[in-house]
């Protein structure tokens, strides 16, 4: 056991150590005592195993978006429209709903394995993905794609964490952070392209060479006992056994997630709230949630020797449950505005999908330099992470605030897409770099994990909400002036939108500019609340 000095000198990532808003002895209070000491790879093996984890990050995050200019062509090649939207939500539900679980295995069966395992899941169901000959046969290899997806971006951020001292982290992880963000961003824009020049197959097809290559690297580069090559049996014999897996915990987390997010993809594409395939799936969600919170305060209060895949620990812990309400509410900005933006472009600009990828690029590009310059920020510059947190909650805020009353065609919503971008990338840094040093390490990769898998939860509440309100609110207007049919034909791609006579693509297009700025105002509603996740910190 460390003394708090000792573990104050562990943690450096800026502010003194008499700053009164998330000073070092305050986060050693929350801190682990426990060290783990590793023999950190150097060389040509530190470059290698670092480009390998940053491009899984990088790739396993644009596979979430870059299809999404791609389902037009999908739906009118495979014959089925009306289950497109699952080719999206099969992969979102398996990569969010499996990565504290995966993350949690990797503590069991050791970093390489697991790694090379989901690599190799991810890899063969992309080509599984490029080969469907019918929609079902894409949204199942979806689903596996997506397991192994999640497990990639779990596993990677963990053994980023063993990859270098704490004094390194920042820039290392915030770079890394960057990378991930800019997956999510250029998705759409190589979607567009690859379906305007090519066929759609290589949306997926384009993963098997990368990963092939990423797995070989790791099989060369990655020691076997990583992070504690070289240090004996001793560190191997303390790693938790199979019988200590939490399966209740794993299947009831699973399923939470995953009725949450087809309950509300539900409502968002049938724009009604008050149906049974919307209700019931997120009602019986709710009592999973309940059932899996006392499964883990269980485990802690009786002493079970089970693992917890959520350790009661965090709940108790304001610094974990503010990280974590932390990346939930920048998920209902970040991740929702990636999302959003380019069909505001699309349906009130009548732009191609390729362009409103492109109009996205401010807001993409300055999040990722937020986070990146989050490190320099607070390891240089010495500024508390709260600071700098708060920092980006009032630049969310503000541009947010202002978005609504902006047109997409005014330049002045590049310059507040740099705003809200910058904001964005502080808080998702911030959250980043504080995980590593308020848990103890046996309990980082569940961490990680949990700090991505709420900022998806928390955009896949907040847009569909966004759209169900939006959309209704677009089809209430435009009945009465379109026929029903037409309408339809409007939600099913906005394309038809330009075969409308001028006076009536107009509205149309005003309709649609309308209800967007409703949506943005749901969303900082939401965004608002993040207030309290930094004042937890």
């Amino acid at each position: 056991m460390h003394s708090a000095d000792n573990a104050t000198q562990e943690y450096d990532l800026g502010g003194s150590k008499d700053a009164t808003p998330l000073s070092n002895e305050e986060l050693v209070d929350e801190a682990s005592t426990q060290t783990d000491h590793f023999n950190f790879l150097n060389g040509w093996r530190f470059y290698v195993v670092a480009a390998v984890l940053q491009l899984a990050l990088f790739l396993v995050n644009f596979e979430i978006t870059i299809v999404s200019t791609a389902l037009v062509s999908i739906s009118n090649d495979l014959n089925d429209f009306s289950k497109t939207s699952w080719v999206v939500t099969a992969y979102l539900i398996t990569y969010t709903a499996g990565l504290v679980i995966i993350a949690k295995l990797s503590d069991i069966f050791g970093r390489k394995r697991t790694y090379l395992l989901a690599l190799l899941v991810f890899t063969a169901f992309s080509g599984g993905c490029g080969g469907a000959q019918t929609i079902v046969q894409l949204i199942v290899f979806r689903v596996f794609q997506g397991i192994g997806g999640g497990g990639l971006y779990a596993v990677a951020f963990v053994m980023l964490f063993e990859l270098v001292p704490k004094n390194k982290y920042p820039l290392l992880l915030v770079t890394s952070v960057a990378l991930a963000i800019l997956g999510n961003a250029l998705g759409p824009i190589f979607g567009g392209l690859i379906t305007q020049r090519s066929t759609w197959r290589w949306v997926f097809l384009l993963n098997i060479p990368v990963g092939a290559a990423a797995i070989a690297c790791v099989l060369i580069a990655v020691p076997n006992d990583y992070p504690y090559q070289g240090l004996g049996a001793e560190k191997l014999r303390s790693k938790p056994n199979l019988s200590s897996i939490d399966f209740a915990g794993g299947v009831l987390m699973l399923l939470a997630l995953a009725l949450v997010i087809t309950g509300l993809n539900e409502a968002s594409s049938t724009l009604m709230w008050i149906s049974g395939t919307v209700l019931a799936p997120i009602i019986v969600s709710a009592f999973a949630w309940a059932a899996f919170l006392l499964c883990q305060w269980w485990y802690a209060r009786s002493g079970s020797p089970i693992q917890s895949v959520f350790p009661w620990s965090f709940c108790q812990s304001r610094l974990v449950m503010g990280i974590i309400l932390n990346s939930f509410f920048t998920g209902t900005i970040s991740i929702a505005l990636i999302i959003l933006l380019p069909i505001r472009y699309q349906t009130t600009l009548g732009v191609g999908p390729l362009e409103a990828g492109v109009k996205l690029l401010p807001f993409v590009l300055l999040t990722s330099t937020g986070a990146a310059l989050t490190g320099a920020l607070v390891k240089n510059r010495r500024i508390p992470p709260v600071y700098v947190g708060l920092s980006g909650v009032i630049l969310q805020i503000a541009g947010l605030a202002a978005l609504p009353s902006i047109s997409p065609a005014n330049t002045g919503v590049y310059g507040l897409q740099v705003i809200i971008g910058l904001g964005a990338g502080f808080n998702i840094g911030i959250a980043t770099l504080m995980t590593p040093c308020v848990v103890e390490h046996k309990d980082l990769a569940v961490a990680t994990a949990a700090g991505t898998q709420f900022r998806f939860l928390g955009s896949a509440i907040v847009v569909s909400i966004a759209t169900a309100v939006g959309n209704s609110l677009v089809k209430a207007r435009l009945t009465g002036t379109l026929t029903s049919r037409q309408i339809e034909d409007i939600f099913r791609s906005s394309v038809t939108i330009n075969g409308l006579s001028p006076e009536l693509e107009q509205l149309v297009r005003r309709e649609f500019d309308r209800s967007f700025n409703v949506q943005f105002r749901i969303i900082l509603g939401f965004y608002v609340a993040s207030l309290i996740s930094i004042m937890l910190l």
